[in-house]
Parts: structure tokens; sequence; C-alpha cells
């Protein structure tokens, strides 16, 4: 089996990224609970994407199936969340992964409506924020196949894309039971949000940044 695991996003720490840490810290806690029995049938099942009700429109983030399922989209979202964050603000931060939450879950409710848990829709937006911020910032890749192993570095839009090629690919052929519509609405939805809070300068580069996906939409010449 072939793993990529994302270790690193090149680019400045401003700030001690505490909102995301919550967020980490929240999902973790509540899964644990959930996993091994610290929590009673009826809160988990109202923490449930299961229709239109708030409880789980939101609260399917803080579930998963299994230790696996946490820790692979821990990982994820501690890279990624860590480095949106930590320029954009934590008082910014915390709003818009609950856009995208939601986002991330209306696409999946009116694609696929199936009840679905897990944090991966909403961390695939703020992957669809760094697209939008840092298309060409390296991201140092960790692989693993077999016993073999390395790293890599690739342009963030490169690794992006195969994933979201990789999800598109999924919700085509109904495969596996992910919740491949959530990923898709949640990447194109945080790429959204990326833009709009460029465009309005609610979200800034750093002088270490390369250009934004607007900068290439806009066609500004790299400095």
């Amino acid at each position: 089996m072939l793993l990529f695991i994302p270790y690193e996003i090149e680019t400045l720490t401003q700030e001690r990224p505490w909102a995301n840490w919550l967020v980490v810290a929240a999902c973790t806690l509540v899964s644990l609970a959930a996993l091994w029995g610290g929590m009673s049938e009826e809160t988990i099942e109202a923490l449930v994407l299961n229709g239109w009700h708030f409880p789980g429109l939101v609260g399917h983030v803080l579930l998963h199936a299994d230790l696996s399922h946490l820790i692979g989209n821990m990982i994820f979202l501690w890279v990624f969340g860590n480095a949106i964050c930590t320029n954009t603000s934590n008082w910014l931060y915390l709003p818009t992964i609950v856009a995208c939450t939601l986002i991330a879950a209306a696409v999946h409710l009116f694609a696929d409506g199936t009840p679905a848990i897990g944090a991966s829709g909403a961390i695939n937006g703020i992957v669809g924020i760094v697209l939008a911020m840092y298309p060409f910032n390296r991201v140092n890749v960790f692989w693993l196949f077999l016993i073999r192993a390395g790293s890599f570095t690739f342009p963030a839009w490169g690794i992006i894309l195969f994933w979201f090629a990789f999800d598109v690919w999924g919700a085509v052929t109904g495969g596996g039971l992910i919740a491949y519509w959530a990923h898709i609405g949640g990447l194109l939805g945080g790429v959204g949000i990326g833009l709009l809070c460029l465009h309005y300068g609610w979200f800034k580069l750093t002088q270490l940044d390369h250009r934004s996906l607007l900068d290439v939409l806009r066609k500004e010449p790299s400095e």
C-alpha cells in the first residue's frame, strides 16, 4: 500500500495557531470518547450528519469511525490548518473552518444524503484555502510503500489537484464508504472562501510566499 503523508507547508509562522490546536483537540477528545464508550448513543447520533439539523451539520467533524480515520484526518488538519491559522489570525480561523464545514456538509447532503461522520470535508475546505493562498509554496510529503519510505517536496497546487482528482474519481465511480462529495464541496468552498478573503484583504500573504491563486487569475506578474 502506498501512503502520502504531508508534514509541512513552507510558509512563515506569524503567531501560535491556538485556534487550530483547539479544533484538533476537540476532534480528538470527542472521537476518543465516542470510540471508547465515554458518550451516550443519543449524543453520538445527534452529532452524525444525517439531514439538515444543526448539531449534525457541525458536530460530524468531531466523530471518526476508528483510530486510523482520526489520526489521518488530524495529521492533515494539523499541517494545513496550522499554516492557514497562523497567517490569517486565530479569530478569523474559527468562523472560516465552520464555514468550510457547513459547505462540505451541504454538498454531501445534496449529492449523496447518506449519514456521515469525520472532519475530512472541513479539512478539504482548509486545503482549498491553501490552494487559493499558497499554490506555489512547497509541501513536504512523507511516502511509504511496503518497507520503503522517503520524502519529497512539491508545489501545493500539484499535491492538492492530485487529491482532488482522486475524490472526483471516487465520487463518479461510487467506490467505498468515503464521503467524496463532502471532500469535493469542501475543497471548492475553501478555494472560494480563500479567493474572496484575499480580494477583500482579510487574508494576506507574507513576504516569504509566492503568488496567490488570485494573482494568477488576475494575471499579475511574479516579483
